[in-house]
């Protein structure tokens, strides 16, 4: 489980909380610096805190704030080579992630998983060529098994939108939470609608027994 890993960072997590240190500023490049708003700013400099200790968190900016742009400055700065990272999506917003992602981190070499199957499936085997995949919650839950035979471990999981998996018992939540990846991250602007279990749903995958 979850909380055996991070013994040991959680520590030092609680040490360094005590200490009232404030949180690290991360030296973003020219292209994000210049646009970026001083809380977007922020927002990343609290991605890098939570990694730092491998936690996972939920930033629930209002709509219109910029949780896109700040997501992709952390993938564009954590890139990795043969370990993409991977955004699941409404469908409808797919290929606004694309264009995002084109107009603010034209370094990261993107794809989107759509189309008919057999189209994702060409795209899927060939993830590990590119630096970010994009995909809706639909298609991840007909994909996940080729995700899986193809043993493709992520760097970063982006849950957009992330209430879609509200519901911890649905087929929908219990798919995105057995995605491989080193560090998960959720996006919504109502992490908590009706009930405490929407919230718990969404730490169920972020931070699996925590």
């Amino acid at each position: 489980y979850y909380n055996a890993k991070v013994q040991d960072s959680f520590n030092r997590f609680i040490k360094e909380a005590k200490s009232g240190k404030p949180v690290k500023k991360v030296k973003l490049n020219l292209g994000f610096n210049k646009i970026m708003r001083a809380y977007q700013k922020e927002g990343v400099d609290w991605f890098y805190f939570l990694r730092k200790y491998r936690f996972a968190g939920i930033l629930a900016d209002d709509m219109g704030l910029g949780k896109t742009l700040q997501a992709l400055a952390l993938a564009e700065t954590e890139k990795q080579k043969n370990k993409p990272s991977i955004v699941i999506c409404p469908k409808s917003i797919l290929y606004n992630w694309e264009s995002e992602a084109k107009k603010f981190a034209p370094k990261l070499k993107t794809a989107v998983v759509d189309g008919f199957p057999d189209e994702r499936e060409k795209i899927i085997k060939g993830a590990k060529k590119h630096d970010l995949i994009i995909t809706g919650y639909a298609a991840m839950k007909k994909d996940a098994e080729i995700y899986e035979k193809e043993k493709i471990k992520f760097n970063y999981c982006i849950l957009d939108e992330a209430q879609f998996i509200k519901n911890h018992a649905t087929k929908n939540a219990s798919i995105m939470k057995k995605i491989s990846a080193d560090y998960r991250l959720a996006l919504t602007g109502t992490p908590l609608e009706n009930n405490v279990s929407e919230i718990w749903s969404i730490f169920d995958f972020l931070m699996p027994g925590f």
